[in-house]
């Protein structure tokens, strides 16, 4: 059981929580988006659904982003193609082709350094606010209980024929938001759920999950939402 997937967090200690949708190396858009917000950096906790990196060019100062107080994310599948690329050739011709090549153009220890980062990132954070309960996934979650999801996450990417992991499906699914009316339901245990992965042309909400991902690098725009 690897528990440092999931990251819980208390939000009572801070002024105001905004989540964010992919930023794919949008730095600049990003930093405009908070000044228009009024957000305060001393106070305030920003938490994106992953996928920092890839197709935009700001790539290394977003990567930075993990280093402030005010800022967290989620691990997101361009993160996950940089840790695996290492080892993986074929996930690394993958990133490569999805906005990836930059990362490669870097030096041996600054591409080390950057993954061994970003394999810190848990790819579950739960945030725990005065009225209620809030989830951030990357991609999507299939379980409909969020403490069955929690501890399937914990189980790594296992490979059982015909059956995805949860941490498969948190970093790549695309189930829930293209079959939801067939198979999906109200995630239990869990007020909001926050993903991004998915392009939609904006906020769009399926049950009690929301898509936040309006497309950052391609559309120069950005969804932040304000949890409290």
């Amino acid at each position: 059981m690897n528990y440092s997937h999931i990251l819980t967090i208390n939000a009572n200690k801070t002024d105001h929580m905004y989540v964010v949708g992919d930023l794919h190396g949008s730095y600049s858009l990003l930093m405009q988006e908070l000044k228009n917000l009024n957000f305060d950096f001393h106070n305030d906790l920003l938490i994106c659904t992953g996928d920092l990196i890839d197709r935009g060019t700001e790539n290394l100062e977003c990567i930075a982003l993990l280093e402030q107080s005010w800022f967290l994310t989620v691990r997101g599948n361009h993160e996950e193609m940089c840790i695996q690329g290492q080892h993986d050739p074929k996930m690394k011709d993958m990133h490569q082709r999805n906005g990836g090549a930059w990362f490669y153009k870097q030096f041996q220890k600054t591409r080390q350094r950057i993954i061994e980062r970003l394999a810190q990132l848990p790819l579950v954070i739960e945030v725990e606010l005065e009225y209620k309960k809030v989830g951030i996934v990357h991609a999507d979650i299939d379980i409909h209980d969020w403490n069955l999801f929690k501890q399937d996450i914990c189980k790594g990417d296992y490979k059982i024929s015909g059956v995805s992991s949860a941490y498969s499906n948190a970093l790549w699914g695309r189930g829930r938001i293209r079959n939801h009316s067939e198979l999906y339901d109200v995630v239990e245990n869990i007020d909001e759920i926050y993903l991004g992965h998915t392009i939609v042309k904006e906020h769009t909400k399926i049950d009690n999950c929301h898509y936040i991902d309006v497309g950052s690098s391609f559309t120069k725009k950005l969804c932040i939402v304000k949890l409290q």
